[in-house]
């Protein structure tokens, strides 16, 4: 089972405080994870405090995403009376689980896989986004967007989000300086561009969030689960292994070709394989992800 992969990105901007927190644990025996995103406000001195608490609380958390948010609420009202926060948080216990989501507030989650694109299951807790739900023009209704109807240190049980997601290639979560500023058309494109680099993504969607000129704290935080392990050895592995056979390979297919078609299951090594006269070896591209694997060929006199 391989580990999942987390990345995050955050930036302060032109606010005068960094309120925005994260926090993530990953379960290497069972390929889960657990994530929390939370955005401070307010002019209490702990308002970062109690984000980075709210955030830590809930992925420390037994049971559901729900019960991890309302442990949150409890643990800020305690330790920091008077600060306060929004926050989404989400766990996924083995790769082909769904995805248990719970959010105060309007940090949001979405997911992307290359069947489904990108999809967003969080729903703002803002006077915006009631407007929009009683048919009011979005030009309008834009006015209520920073305007909160509930947050994490005032939930109660029935002001709690709840969703759940099916398993996807990745997890993203956004604070409201990246999202209220980087449309959600944008936001896919640089997506599907940045797919397989969650470091890379988890940047460019705080610089996309800062070319928009974002007045606020911008934090971007991107998870890909381990894909689901085959049974069945690729063609690479097959090759690596010294398993290559004319049954496997056809005369039609050579070897390279049909391990140009595998790349994007690529192995994360250096090794070497002779077949037909010439030599193969598989590389990790420069930014050095498995999903970067290059296989060159050369051919020895």
């Amino acid at each position: 089972m391989h580990t999942p992969v987390i990345a995050t990105d955050s930036d302060q901007g032109p606010r005068r405080h960094q309120e925005d927190a994260y926090a993530h644990q990953v379960a290497d025996a069972s390929g889960g994870w657990r994530a929390s995103l939370a955005d401070g406000f307010g002019d209490h001195p702990r308002t970062r405090d109690a984000a980075a608490l709210a955030a830590i609380t809930a992925i420390e958390s037994g049971g559901e995403a729900l019960d991890a948010v309302l442990a949150a609420t409890r643990a800020i009202s305690r330790t920091h009376p008077g600060a306060d926060c929004v926050m989404v948080h989400a766990r996924q216990d083995a790769p082909d689980d769904l995805i248990d989501i719970a959010w105060v507030g309007d940090c949001r989650l979405w997911t992307w896989s290359s069947g489904e694109g990108l999809r967003r299951h969080t729903r703002d807790h803002t006077f915006g986004q009631r407007l929009r739900d009683r048919w009011v023009a979005d030009d309008l209704a834009q006015a209520g967007d920073h305007a909160l109807t509930t947050s994490v240190a005032t939930a109660v049980l029935g002001d709690i989000g709840t969703a759940s997601a099916p398993p996807a290639e990745l997890v993203l979560f956004t604070t409201d300086g990246v999202h209220d500023y980087v449309d959600e058309r944008l936001l896919a494109e640089l997506v599907v561009e940045h797919a397989y680099c969650p470091d890379v993504l988890a940047h460019v969607l705080v610089d996309a969030a800062r070319e928009a000129e974002s007045g606020d704290n911008a934090t971007a935080m991107v998870i890909r689960p381990p894909l689901a392990e085959s049974p069945y050895l690729s063609r690479q592995e097959l090759l690596l292994d010294g398993l290559e056979h004319d049954d496997v390979f056809g005369e039609d297919q050579p070897a390279l070709l049909r391990l140009a078609e595998d790349r994007a299951v690529g192995i994360a090594c250096d090794r070497y394989l002779s077949r037909d006269g010439a030599t193969y070896w598989c590389t990790k591209d420069s930014d050095h992800t498995d999903h970067h694997v290059s296989w060159h060929g050369v051919t020895w006199a």
